[in-house]
């Protein structure tokens, strides 16, 4: 059973420190407790012991962030620039040169324009974001990784993804798409299934098949106690966007960071008084989506797997996951 979800950044300066200055952030959260290694430690408030955990840490050393899920190297992949669960350290390298950038400012601070063959981004430091959202973060609902079709055939995907899923109790999204996600579960959850539905049972972690985004995206979902209107003032365009049909429920933004080859993007929540609802507790993924299981094969409570035709459709809140920013 995997027992954390480990976000490694570079410890130096590059990306405006950005794993401190995250941390710092994250650090209000009443679920989160700092590591004796200088890491910030999110476990799920409930059910007691719910695994896994989830990380963000530095390492001297390396040149490029990567990720460890468990400690299982058949959870190694290579995803374009990022690496889950590597292998070998000494790969560990920046790919390319960052791309051409340039300071901006409006009334709130700075923001960055980065230019891209054939395409313009807008991307905000860290430490601005961090500056406007500090006291205002009540909890994280999820991070993710985004990991992009080029160079991941669908059959490697499901491998992937069948091989993790022996690890965790991991959900199919309800509605269909590629976006199975982990949700936090006790030893005999894992051993059976997730039958109870409290508040807190997160962060979830997502992974998504994307379709989209050449490069891989490590995405940090959170909820504020700001309002919609609060969130649009904070994070104007052009760095501050919304994705159609989603503008009632969240704002994204993508951070400037120096490590080409790699997006990281928050989806930052407005205030909401229905912290119980099916998507917070876990419950609409485990009874609608369905645990995966070993194609073929029976876990114990669980039904044999299918691709089974959903004709559910999820509530728009639901759908967090939009095409991703080319990089």
């Amino acid at each position: 059973m995997i027992d954390a979800i480990t976000y490694v950044f570079p410890q130096n300066n590059l990306a405006d420190n950005f794993c401190m200055q995250l941390q710092a952030l994250l650090s209000e959260l009443p679920n989160a407790t700092r590591g004796l290694d200088g890491s910030l430690v999110l476990t799920a408030s409930a059910p007691k012991n719910a695994l896994p955990v989830t990380i963000f840490k530095q390492e001297r050393g390396i040149a490029f962030p990567y990720i460890q899920i468990g400690d299982s190297d058949e959870l190694h992949l290579q995803a374009g620039s990022l690496t889950i669960n590597p292998k070998d350290m000494a790969a560990n390298t920046v790919p390319a040169e960052p791309l051409p950038k340039a300071k901006k400012h409006d009334t709130l601070g700075s923001y960055y324009e980065v230019q891209t063959p054939g395409m313009t981004l807008y991307r905000l430091p860290i430490h601005e974001l961090c500056k406007r959202l500090t006291g205002h973060v009540v909890r994280i609902d999820h991070t993710g990784l985004n990991l992009p079709s080029a160079g991941l055939p669908k059959e490697s995907w499901q491998t992937y993804i069948d091989t993790l899923a022996r690890h965790c109790n991991m959900y199919r999204y309800p509605s269909g798409e590629d976006w199975p996600f982990i949700l936090p579960a006790t030893k005999d959850e894992f051993n059976t299934d997730i039958t109870a539905f409290p508040v807190g049972r997160e962060p979830k972690c997502e992974l998504v098949y994307d379709t989209y985004s050449p490069v891989p995206t490590i995405q940090i979902d959170i909820e504020t106690d700001l309002l919609r209107k609060e969130v649009e003032r904070l994070f104007p365009e052009p760095y501050g966007v919304s994705f159609p049909g989603l503008a009632d429920y969240f704002r994204t933004v993508y951070i400037e960071h120096g490590w080409r080859g790699l997006s990281i993007r928050f989806d930052i929540r407005f205030k909401t008084n229905d912290s119980g609802n099916d998507w917070s507790t876990g419950k609409w993924l485990v009874q609608d989506g369905g645990r995966i299981t070993v194609a073929g094969k029976k876990g114990a409570g669980q039904a044999e797997e299918t691709l089974k035709e959903h004709t559910l459709t999820p509530p728009t809140a639901m759908l967090s996951k939009q095409p991703g920013r080319l990089e």
